[in-house]
């Protein structure tokens, strides 16, 4: 029987969405980071960005092959700036502040229509155990988001990659977020926007269901084919609330 419901963030509790506009407001967003800080580099803001961005899609292609997540002061040193000649103390000071920054202004992000319901009707109506599993570069930005939301208080756990180290699909970070859970992977559904990360780690760990819904990033992550399939695919979130309920008998 579920006992617990855990999520995906960007793509699947939030809606997301980037484009050059974005990019262009990340440069100067970083720049102004910097200034304030009295950082002094060798390039206006969007040539720095350039090479800074560069080096940041660099460290995401590696760490989607490798599974492993760094640190932001490892991110923004050893990746993003690499070539660049800055002081690495002070940027390892300030390097979750510009995760935070990269994370809520490369994109545009909003809480899904129907979501906060669904959370509602999940932890008040069904008494599940409501978790997060996301991957990000960014130490707090995904616990001051769903704040902004109005949401925070439906969570029982938190599980960043950025904290335990493991990035999805890895099994690891499944594991942490059960334990944390004292839950059997069985016991505990998983809501995702990929194939890739939300539907492939799940269905190795024994999840007793996975639903997926798609999202911007949907067509960008799930390049290929997967040999595994969600129990239900939605197009609102808000059926994860209604199927579980009539799962569970409860209306």
């Amino acid at each position: 029987m579920i006992k617990a419901v855990m999520f995906d963030m960007g793509g699947t509790l939030e809606d997301l969405y980037s484009d050059e506009k974005n990019d262009r407001a990340t440069a100067y967003a970083l720049y102004e980071i910097l200034q304030k800080h009295h950082m002094e580099v060798p390039y206006e803001a969007e040539p720095l960005w350039a090479i800074v961005g560069k080096g940041i899609q660099d460290y995401k292609k590696n760490s989607e092959r490798t599974l492993i997540e760094l640190k932001p002061e490892e991110i923004w040193c050893d990746w993003g700036f690499k070539d660049i000649p800055v002081d690495r103390e002070k940027l390892a000071e300030i390097s979750e502040e510009i995760a935070h920054m990269w994370e809520t202004t490369f994109y545009d992000r909003s809480l899904r229509p129907h979501a906060a319901e669904m959370l509602r009707g999940l932890k008040e109506d069904l008494g599940l155990h409501v978790g997060v599993v996301s991957n990000t570069g960014s130490l707090f930005q995904v616990f001051s988001t769903l704040e902004k939301y109005g949401v925070r208080q439906y969570f029982d756990e938190i599980t960043l990659s950025s904290i335990v180290g493991y990035r999805k699909p890895h099994p690891n970070i499944f594991r942490i977020a059960c334990a944390q859970a004292n839950l059997e992977p069985k016991d505990c559904a998983f809501v995702g926007d990929t194939l890739s990360r939300d539907v492939v780690g799940p269905r190795k760990m024994g999840f007793g269901r996975v639903f997926k819904i798609n999202s911007f990033l949907t067509a960008q992550k799930d390049i290929g084919s997967y040999e595994v399939t969600p129990d239900y695919e939605v197009t609102d979130i808000y059926d994860v609330y209604t199927i579980l309920k009539r799962e569970l008998g409860k209306e």
